[in-house]
């Protein structure tokens, strides 16, 4: 049965008074651990209490939402937004290689992640902003999200104290934020204006006027333009490389 829920009981603040401890809003996997069994060695069935009796209680009312959210997300996935294959964003009836695929389909998906998902997470999570969608989307909603995440500090919410090493640094939340940010702004303004390389290396007017050209001038215009193309081949791959990295952050 899914549970991705938005409210966990076991995370309210009845949950902490039970518990006796305030739970951290985010840590990592080791840090998450070592928080539980610190917890439950010192108070073992107040722990339990909070963190595993009241996430049953609240799975035994929440069974007739959630098989009705399963049964609509299940259509929503299948049929609406279809989530089983990327989409590429490409121009449909034209003919596109394999390598232009891949990038336009990982690229036009983070755009879809940013735009939509965490859009739609800034407006479940922070009601008292305003914010216009259409179709699902807004970019100034979820470019307001990665803002919020790439502040997100080590502190007190953490149950950490100024004496702590990590106080005040940036959370791993706020790091991926960051590189998230850069990517899609590196997708969405700086790529599609780079200068054109037949333009820059001047290849384009030789086409247009061969007379006024000696063969010398020609051959230096050619290795120019291929220079600046391997140049755009390699940010380009450096840039997939970097939004593989951090895939594993890429989820609501």
């Amino acid at each position: 049965m899914m549970k991705n829920r938005i409210h966990y009981w076991s995370c309210s603040k009845f949950a902490d008074w039970v518990r006796g401890t305030k739970k951290p809003v985010a840590l990592t996997i080791e840090e998450w651990d070592d928080w539980k069994k610190e917890n439950k060695a010192k108070r073992p069935f107040r722990f339990w209490l909070s963190d595993t009796f009241l996430g049953k209680l609240q799975n035994f009312f929440y069974f007739p939402h959630d098989l009705y959210r399963e049964i609509r997300h299940y259509y929503d996935n299948r049929f609406v937004t279809k989530t089983h294959y990327l989409k590429t964003g490409l121009k449909p009836g034209d003919y596109h290689e394999l390598d232009t695929r891949i990038m336009y389909g990982l690229f036009n998906e983070l755009v879809e992640f940013v735009e939509g998902e965490q859009a739609w997470l800034n407006h479940i999570s922070h009601k008292e902003k305003k914010f216009k969608f259409k179709n699902g989307k807004c970019p100034e909603a979820g470019l307001d999200y990665l803002d919020w995440a790439m502040n997100l500090k080590y502190d007190s919410s953490y149950g950490m104290t100024k004496k702590d090493k990590d106080f005040g640094k940036p959370t791993p939340q706020a790091i991926d934020a960051k590189k998230t940010l850069e990517l899609y702004k590196w997708w969405k303004e700086t790529r599609p204006n780079r200068p054109d390389p037949m333009d820059v290396s001047g290849w384009s007017d030789y086409c247009s006027n061969k007379s006024n050209y000696t063969k010398r001038q020609a051959n230096s215009m050619l290795k120019k333009l291929n220079k600046i193309e391997e140049a755009y081949d390699k940010e380009d791959e450096d840039m997939m490389i970097e939004l593989i990295k951090i895939r594993k952050s890429l989820w609501t």
